[in-house]
């Protein structure tokens, strides 16, 4: 049997993966190894940029399985704020999705699912991938029950124990951030009404720092630091779990849905490119949950690689676009990696059980900013480029996100006339040229298939200079 791409993994991320790439005409086939969607929760939020990510991948109506979050904050042991932000009913951000929602995970791979074999995606269900092998012009993948799959690429999103990734030589490299964690997913009672936060709260409490989240719905989630004489066995009995959410709720206001210690790491894979084998997710980059990106950062991966790979197959780029893949998320990823851990080691900071530094700016409604993409096809030093181009309103009244379709595009402001060559070159690629003004910039703006600005250029001049850099990444 062959396939153009094989997705070992059928979690959230292979999905998107999945998704992104029938979107951009490829033959999918999903690997995984369970029949059943797993039932419990785990990833519990996204931003805006993966809501958009996933709309255009395929997944429209996200919001139907999704509820915004009206802020998070640090707080004291008595509840008082020290900084946090606050977002205001119905906002949305430039991307044109709530800055963030919160889902049910279980009913969101289902929804992705459903959309994916909407769409031609192929799902073998029980079958695991026991090895695979790569040439110069493809990949093998043997099953357990003995079929072999060929295909041209292969995406490992197989977990964070990635028995492909291992295979592969590819170790994790750790930002030495290493704490035990109970997380205790709850669902509250139709008839109850407990007096909870609305928020995201990190409470940094000298006694045990702790975390609460509002979920989707009924869902709500607490995350307890352990002690170093807390064993898992002991933490995760149910008579502990209720003890430790005495001050929140009762058995008469929820039922525990899951509870079980994890071991937050930061860790990021040393390679996501082997070959013509890609390694995405979790099976890429392990982050504390802090700053609810673990998931995202998957989704990021998925729409990074899909297009690089359509490129190549179309025979309009070379292998030097794919390299891009790790030159690009891998430090993204780790920069993702080291803000979640910064800010669960402000937690212990604030509650004055490590270093004192108090580094606010890690902090929800901190100064830090939010990494952007600073490697491979970019070009300039414009502050946006790197950045996600904004859903803006063009010329014809149309919205970008509509007219941009699934490539590149170049959006020219009212009465400038670039160059018909440099023009006819992003055409060849399967750009759509656009008239509209940018709100950052009284230039010419040339964005990614993946939504990411390429270039801005101030001049008819300088948006040719950057055509000859970005062309090199095509070779």
């Amino acid at each position: 049997m062959s396939t153009q791409v094989i997705v070992v993994g059928g979690g959230p991320v292979g999905v998107a993966v999945a998704l992104d790439c029938v979107r951009r005409g490829f033959d999918v086939t999903v690997i995984e190894r369970e029949t059943e969607i797993h039932p419990l929760p785990r990833a519990i939020v996204m931003d805006d940029e993966i809501q958009r990510a996933l709309t255009l991948a395929g997944a429209a109506g996200i919001d139907t399985v999704t509820s915004p979050i009206g802020g998070a904050e640090f707080i004291d042991t008595d509840g008082n704020r020290i900084i946090g932000i606050d977002v205001p009913e119905g906002m949305v951000t430039p991307l044109g999705f709530p800055p963030v929602v919160r889902y049910y995970q279980p009913e969101l791979e289902a929804f992705l699912r459903e959309r994916a074999t909407a769409v031609g995606v192929q799902f073998l269900l029980g079958e695991e991938v026991t090895s695979v092998s790569q040439s110069e012009s493809g990949v093998e993948a043997t099953l357990a029950s003995g079929a072999v799959l060929q295909c041209s690429w292969l995406v490992a999103a197989d977990g964070a124990a990635s028995p492909i990734r291992k295979a592969l030589g590819v170790r994790f490299d750790s930002l030495g951030f290493d704490q035990d964690w109970l997380v205790v997913d709850m669902r509250l009672h139709d008839d109850a009404d407990p007096a909870l936060p609305t928020l995201v709260q990190q409470i940094c409490d000298p006694a045990r720092p702790s975390t609460f989240v509002p979920g989707h719905d009924r869902l709500r989630r607490w995350e307890f630091q352990l002690q170093e004489d807390e064993t898992r066995e002991e933490m995760t009995r149910p008579e502990r779990v209720w003890e430790l959410l005495a001050p929140w709720i009762t058995e008469s206001d929820a039922t525990i849905l899951r509870a079980v210690v994890y071991r937050f790491h930061a860790t990021v894979a040393s390679a996501m490119r082997v070959g013509r084998i890609f390694i995405a997710g979790d099976a890429a980059h392990q982050m504390p949950p802090f700053l609810g990106q673990g998931l995202c950062s998957g989704v990021r991966d998925a729409v990074n690689l899909s297009w690089k790979l359509q490129l190549v197959d179309q025979g309009l780029a070379g292998d030097r676009l794919l390299d891009t893949y790790d030159e690009e998320r891998r430090p993204h990823a780790t920069g993702v990696v080291a803000h979640a851990a910064d800010m669960g080691r402000l937690i212990d900071q604030l509650a004055g059980r490590g270093e004192h530094h108090d580094d606010l700016q890690n902090a929800y409604g901190g100064q830090r900013p939010f990494p952007d993409l600073e490697h491979g096809m970019l070009v300039g030093e414009h502050p946006m480029v790197g950045r996600q181009m904004p859903d803006l309103t063009l010329t014809d009244g149309r919205r970008f996100d509509v007219a941009a379709g699934d490539g590149f595009a170049v959006v020219v402001p009212a009465g400038r006339h670039p160059g018909a060559g440099e023009l006819a070159f992003w055409m060849g690629l399967g750009a759509v040229v656009l008239e509209g003004e940018v709100p950052f910039a009284d230039g010419i703006v040339v964005v990614r298939p993946d939504r990411a600005i390429a270039s801005v250029s101030a001049t008819e001049e300088e948006f040719t200079e950057h055509m000859l850099t970005l062309v090199e990444f095509l070779d």
